[in-house]
């Protein structure tokens, strides 16, 4: 079974975008840190059921526009076209290999895994990597990490939960026959959520 691991949100300014919306909303955010191969950079929150919303900007515009990692091309895109907004999201996954398999014997066409990582503030290594399904548009990306993803300090994590994801309705086949996930009344009961594939054109969370 997968896990709702993150959401990925664009932002001119993420430091900006992060605070405002942690404002309105009562939660705490802290910064995440650069990723200097792709040229962006983020701010986070986290949630007491292991996931996490990013606020994802670019530092480096000419960088992140020759990357050819599927999620930043998504995000250039976006920021390119002042689209501030839910533009994907990730499921945690502890077995990416079998994935991978999966795609091939599907002859599902696919990128990665990338293998990547950031210093997170503290100055500690943060690794992971990733599995981009195609249409990296209209699918999610799968994340599987190679150390712990939560803030040293427990107080940092907020004590809400992100309990549902919602997706366009219209996507809801190319994730069923991606991923096999099991889908029921448009449903899939993650192990930290549930994702709710609906009738809108945008991706939508709810806070508890």
């Amino acid at each position: 079974m997968l896990a709702i691991d993150h959401i990925v949100i664009t932002a001119h300014d993420p430091k900006k975008a992060a605070e405002e919306f942690g404002a309105k909303h009562g939660v705490t955010v802290v910064k995440g840190g650069e990723h200097e191969q792709w040229g962006t950079h983020n701010y986070l929150s986290y949630f007491a059921n292991n996931c996490y919303l990013e606020w994802i900007g670019l530092f480096d515009k000419q960088l992140a526009s020759q990357s050819n990692n599927p999620l930043i091309k998504q995000v250039v895109k976006a920021l390119g076209e002042n689209e501030e907004k839910p533009i994907q999201y990730a499921l945690r996954t502890e077995d990416m290999e079998q994935f991978e398999a999966d795609f091939k014997r599907d002859e599902i066409p696919y990128h990665g895994p990338v293998n990547a990582g950031r210093t997170k503030p503290d100055g500690t290594a943060l690794s992971w990597k990733m599995l981009f399904p195609e249409p990296a548009a209209k699918l999610p990306f799968l994340i599987e990490w190679e150390s712990t993803n939560i803030p040293a300090d427990t107080v940092l994590v907020n004590e809400k939960e992100l309990t549902q994801l919602e997706i366009p309705s219209h996507y809801q086949a190319d994730v069923e026959k991606a991923l096999h996930l099991s889908i029921s009344n448009h449903q899939y009961q993650a192990k930290n959520g549930k994702v709710l594939f609906h009738s809108e054109k945008a991706i939508h969370f709810t806070l508890d």
